[in-house]
């Protein structure tokens, strides 16, 4: 039973939706990269979503169909390469897209940590299975402290979320014996420091 709910949050809480899961946290934060024109809002969002989250999720099942995953969960360290490279390249599409309209830099740091978040992941994956669940929800417990810190605005109840979610997250992963604590714990480590050097510099 704990398996089981353990498998369904790895799901729910997968590594693809921390982009989005982040754009709600900026536009709920109170600062002044919340207040946007409805039509920069409106292409952030649908540019975040289609080359962070649709394609890569498209491209999954595809990736199953020819053979090159035993499952859509990429277990396996050596399969995750490929996909990772695709879903960087998205990554960086998103970036310089949203880098090109006049808005809060907030933005552009955001999706340059997120590139980062993923290159740093490709690179460790060639030797080490690191936890991308992990770097995901560090990330983004890092993009509300950062945003706290920074802008001196209460995000108390956003990282007191963040941060009972990662732990779920990384329980989740140790009981389905997807990780080892050590990838686990240095996951979410990294996510978290790449996200406070981008905005903290």
């Amino acid at each position: 039973m704990e398996k089981r709910i353990a498998g369904i949050l790895s799901y729910v809480a997968h590594p693809l939706i921390i982009p989005m899961l982040g754009l709600l946290v900026i536009r709920n934060s109170g600062t002044y990269a919340a207040d946007l024109d409805h039509r920069y809002s409106q292409f952030i969002y649908m540019s975040v979503f289609i080359f962070t989250l649709l394609l890569p999720v498209g491209l999954i099942p595809i990736f199953y169909f020819f053979g090159l995953s035993k499952n859509i969960q990429f277990s396996e360290r050596k399969e995750r390469i490929v996909p990772m490279y695709i879903t960087l390249a998205f990554y960086i599409a998103a970036f310089f897209l949203i880098k090109k309209i006049p808005v809060s830099s907030v933005y552009e740091h955001y999706l340059l940590a997120a590139c980062l978040s993923m290159f740093a992941l490709l690179t460790i994956s060639y030797f080490w299975k690191i936890s991308a669940h992990m770097i995901g929800w560090g990330g983004l417990t890092g993009l509300i402290l950062t945003l706290s810190l920074k802008f001196d605005t209460d995000l108390m109840l956003f990282l007191i979320v963040a941060i009972l979610l990662s732990g779920l997250v990384g329980f989740a992963r140790l009981k389905l014996e997807a990780h080892k604590p050590l990838q686990v714990y240095a996951g979410f480590v990294l996510g978290f420091l790449i996200m406070l050097l981008i905005f903290l510099q």
